[in-house]
C-alpha cells in the first residue's frame, strides 16, 4: 500500500521570528510524503521574504488578507490533498524528526482511529525547553473540563471532517471545538511521545485578557462544559497531576533528535521548572 499523504496546515501572520522554525521542523521530518500548506494573512514583518527564500518544493504558500486564524486554517485545508491532516501554527514546530512517521504508523496500526495526539514540550520565545506537557490517554469525560490535547500534537483523518476543518465562529478555542465535535463521531488515541512544541511568548492569544471568554460561553452552550462549583479546583488538581506525570518525559525531551532549533539549559533546571516553578516565573526569552 502506498504511504498516505500528510498535509500540514499553517496559518501565519507577522510571526517571522518563529516561522523559520516551523518550516524547518516539517522539512526535517523523516516521513517523506508531506505537503506543507502555509496561509499567510498579508504579513509585513518579513514573513513573505522568509517564505520566498526558505519554502522548498514541499511547501505551498500564499500571502493575502484573510478573515483571521480560523479562516486561514480552513483556506489551507481546502488547498490540501492529504488523507491525514496536521496543524502547526506559525509559532509551533514538531519536536522530534520522526513525529509524523510515528503518527502515521499509529493510524495504520489502528484503522478505526480518527484522531491521534501526543505529548508536547513548552518552550519560550528563544526555543528554551521550559517543561514537558504530559497528555493522558483519551478520556471523553475529562475533555469538557480540561482541553488536554495540545493542538500541534494532533493529526486527523481527512475522511472524518464534514464541512470546514474548524468553525470560524471561534477566534481562540477553535481547536477545542474541533476535539469536542470529533469526539462525538470518531475514536481518539494517544501517541505516547513528545510530538510538538507549544511556544510561550507575550504575543500569543492566550496571553491576552478576555480574548477567549466569548468562545468559552459558546462552547459551554454547545457541548456542556463542566460548570459545577468545584470545577476550578478539579481542573487545578488535574493540571498538577499532569505536570508531575511530565517528569516521565524528561529523558525523552533531553535526548531527542530535534526537528527545530531548541535547546535545554540543564536537566536539573528542567526538573525544577517541571515540579515547582510557576509558568509566570519561567524565563520568557528576549522580545
Amino acid at each position: 500500500m502506498p504511504s498516505p499523504l500528510v498535509s500540514v496546515l499553517t496559518p501565519s501572520f507577522n510571526q517571522a521570528r518563529w516561522l523559520g522554525d516551523n518550516l524547518q521542523s516539517v522539512r526535517r521530518q523523516t516521513y517523506e510524503h508531506i505537503e506543507h500548506i502555509v496561509m499567510d494573512g498579508g504579513s509585513t514583518d518579513g514573513s513573505v521574504a522568509l517564505l520566498e527564500s526558505e519554502a522548498g518544493p514541499g511547501v505551498a504558500w500564499r500571502s493575502e488578507p484573510d478573515g483571521g486564524q480560523s479562516n486561514a486554517i480552513n483556506k489551507a485545508f481546502d488547498a490540501s490533498h492529504g488523507q491525514i491532516i496536521g496543524w502547526l501554527n506559525s509559532d509551533d514546530a514538531y519536536f522530534p524528526r520522526d513525529a509524523v512517521q510515528q503518527a502515521v504508523d499509529l493510524f495504520e496500526l489502528y484503522p478505526e482511529i480518527g484522531v491521534v495526539y501526543g505529548h508536547a514540550a513548552l518552550v519560550n520565545a528563544d526555543g528554551l525547553l521550559l517543561q514537558t506537557m504530559w497528555a493522558p490517554p483519551f478520556n471523553r469525560r475529562l475533555l469538557p473540563l480540561h482541553n488536554y490535547i495540545v493542538q500541534p500534537t494532533a493529526f486527523v483523518r481527512r475522511n472524518i471532517i464534514e464541512g470546514p476543518f474548524v468553525d470560524e465562529a471561534f477566534d481562540f478555542s477553535m481547536d477545542r471545538e474541533l476535539w469536542l465535535r470529533l469526539a462525538r463521531r470518531t475514536r481518539f488515541t494517544r501517541l505516547n511521545r513528545i510530538v510538538a512544541i507549544d511556544r510561550q511568548h507575550p504575543a500569543r492569544k492566550s496571553s491576552l485578557p478576555d480574548v477567549f471568554e466569548g468562545d468559552r460561553r459558546e462552547l459551554s452552550k454547545r457541548y456542556g462544559l463542566v460548570q459545577r462549583r468545584t470545577a476550578r479546583a478539579e481542573l487545578k488538581a488535574w493540571k498538577i497531576a499532569f505536570r508531575l506525570a511530565g517528569l516521565s518525559l524528561v529523558r525523552e525531551a533531553t535526548t531527542a533528535s530535534l526537528a527545530f532549533d531548541g535547546h535545554v539549559d540543564s536537566v536539573a533546571n528542567l526538573v525544577r521548572r517541571q515540579t515547582i516553578t510557576p509558568r509566570a516565573w519561567m524565563p520568557g526569552g528576549r522580545r
